[in-house]
């Protein structure tokens, strides 16, 4: 328990009595920036790029399909690289469930910057739970304290 004294500008106005604390959600996502990867991790994103894109295209096409009044757009993927604009590591921490890791890709074509989209891939870094607690801790210090 804690006992902490309440002030209004400049009166105390009386005395708090505090429990426990708690969050209002148990959830909290943490976003961090990857700098750079492996060549294998590379090729499983390429892999994930690829499949996102022919997913989109078959939404695409039964989303037009359903409502043919809308305008249509190419939404064929050129043959070239795409462009990366971003990719981080989510990590996602829910009261009573595991941590959950992903790595998130946002790319575009290199020739139609409307295709754009979002690639997901779900990773293990389970070992590094010590380290992300650390560095959770950390940032959350950091930034608001």
């Amino acid at each position: 328990m804690m006992k902490w004294k309440a002030r209004k500008e400049t009166a105390d106005i009386g005395e708090l009595e505090l429990g426990n604390i708690t969050f209002n959600e148990d959830y909290m996502e943490v976003s961090i920036d990857i700098c750079n990867m492996s060549d294998s991790l590379k090729a499983e994103v390429s892999k994930a790029i690829e499949l996102r894109k022919a997913e989109s295209v078959k939404e695409w096409a039964a989303v037009y399909a359903e409502r043919p009044e809308l305008s249509r757009f190419d939404r064929t993927w050129s043959s070239r690289p795409v462009i990366i604009d971003y990719a981080y590591l989510r990590i996602i921490l829910e009261g009573g469930r595991a941590i959950r890791y992903s790595i998130e890709v946002g790319f575009c074509d290199a020739e139609n910057d409307r295709l754009s989209e979002c690639a997901s891939i779900a990773v293990d870094l389970s070992e590094h739970t010590n380290e992300l607690k650390k560095a959770v801790i950390k940032v959350l210090l950091d930034r608001f304290f």
